[in-house]
């Protein structure tokens, strides 16, 4: 039940502890991944830079392979379709929410694709067989970032095989758009979606900044 001040009539906001403890279980395990995530992505970089500034003096060439930007172009453009299926669920559109979670999955995979014509690039213009650690940073990024790519495609995948068996039933269709956990499932997926696709843009940036 919201408190109102007495004076305004403006809703009181609660105390950040109690803020916290009413978060979903789901969502905060969410957060703390996302968290971990961050934490292990900044120190991959500060690595990375210290790398780049002391052990090679600041002198580095780097071609980025342009299908990293394709990546990055492939990613950006599903915030659209994962922005969405809130939107869907709410309007109880369910058929287009099944449709908006198969655009991701292609986007996903297309996105895997890209990765790897990005490193047989790399492997063609020899930069793997250098011996200056780059590609190990390189391999990190990817590899990890691949990781968490491929955790969200999964949960795209799952949600759209459920909503694809509900959506021509009525009865399960009010079941699920009426359902609390489904939309804090929708939640969660678009969360983590949209890190992965920040993460990834970030990545890309620093990479675009040093080549």
């Amino acid at each position: 039940m919201k408190s109102y001040n007495p004076r305004t009539g403006v809703p009181l906001k609660k105390p950040v502890i109690e803020r916290i403890e009413g978060i979903h279980p789901y969502k905060m395990i969410n957060y703390l991944i996302i968290s971990a995530s961050c934490l292990l992505y900044a120190f991959i970089c500060f690595m990375f830079i210290r790398h780049l500034i002391i052990d090679l003096d600041g002198i580095f060439t780097f071609n980025l392979p342009k299908f990293f930007t394709v990546s990055t172009i492939l990613l950006i453009s599903s915030v659209y379709f994962t922005s969405m299926t809130l939107k869907f669920y709410r309007n109880d559109e369910i058929s287009l929410l099944r449709k908006y979670l198969s655009y991701s999955l292609i986007i996903g995979l297309l996105f895997f694709i890209s990765q790897f014509v990005a490193w047989m690039e790399l492997i063609t213009n020899n930069v793997i067989l250098e011996k200056n650690h780059i590609t190990t940073f390189l391999f990190a990024f990817s590899s990890i970032h691949l990781v968490y790519v491929l955790a969200a495609m999964i949960m795209s995948g799952i949600l759209f095989y459920k909503y694809m068996l509900v959506e021509n039933d009525p009865v399960k269709t009010l079941i699920v758009s009426t359902n609390p956990i489904e939309r804090i499932k929708l939640e969660i997926y678009k969360t983590f979606w949209h890190f992965n696709v920040i993460s990834w843009t970030m990545i890309f940036l620093m990479l675009l900044f040093i080549s």
